[in-house]
């Protein structure tokens, strides 16, 4: 009697397993910017330009949620609020944190307000723009959620790699990635949660927004580290 083998179709992934399996793809903390940082290696003037650069997102970033909120309702309008609060927590608001750690390593105000995006920082300043204002609900919660997912392990990274390599230790000066590592953790479970019980019609759709997301985070730091490109042009 000849064998039958039998094969199983393939568990078709929900959203967010997709959504995971993107991030993982895309994390930051492969980034050679990040592998550098974590490795001491990064040169202080790079660690000064990101610390400058980077603010102009972390400004945007609220307003971003400030978009959406203004469409959204009920559960999801509850949850991007309480994400805003946060982030303008008139106590330490994030941006005014992130101002801590610029001076820390050598950025004064002046640099900091006068500062213009490069390019692939305008690229995803626009990203984020275009999707939480004119997105759908899915696609812009499923922008945030990509960016999130990550922070936690990023912010604890740059946080030990500040301290152990660039003698960053003042609590002021690390108390933006102090808050993200714990805030973060909130906000992902959050947006996964409500993505979980989205219908998987506009998975397309979200997936694409989601890839646009990250690969404009990562193009970010290929803006500020372009000694990365060179090194992988090169080989």
């Amino acid at each position: 009697m000849p064998l039958r083998i039998s094969k199983a179709k393939p568990v078709r992934k929900n959203l967010v397993e997709m959504l995971d399996d993107l991030i993982e793809q895309h994390h930051l903390l492969k980034h050679p910017f990040y592998k550098a940082w974590s490795e001491g290696t990064l040169p202080k003037e790079t660690l000064q330009l990101y610390a400058a650069q980077y603010y102009q997102h972390v400004l945007s970033f609220p307003e971003n949620l400030r978009q959406l909120a203004g469409r959204a309702a009920g559960h999801l309008g509850s949850l991007v609020q309480e994400n805003l609060d946060e982030e303008l927590d008139p106590a330490a608001p994030h941006p005014a944190l992130w101002r801590q750690f610029a001076e820390a390593v050598g950025v004064d105000q002046t640099a900091l307000n006068e500062a213009h995006p490069l390019p692939g920082v305008a690229v995803l300043l626009d990203a984020y723009d275009e999707i939480a204002s004119q997105g759908t609900f899915a696609q812009a919660v499923a922008a945030f959620y990509v960016y999130e997912a990550q922070v936690p392990e990023t912010a604890k990274e740059k946080k030990a790699g500040l301290q152990q390599f660039y003698h960053v230790t003042d609590e002021r000066a690390l108390a933006y990635f102090e808050v993200h590592q714990e805030a973060d953790v909130r906000h992902r479970s959050a947006w996964r949660g409500w993505l979980a019980e989205q219908n998987d019609e506009e998975s397309f759709g979200v997936l694409c927004a989601a890839e646009r997301s990250l690969k404009a985070l990562w193009g970010a730091l290929d803006a500020i580290y372009p000694q990365a490109c060179a090194a992988a042009a090169r080989n």
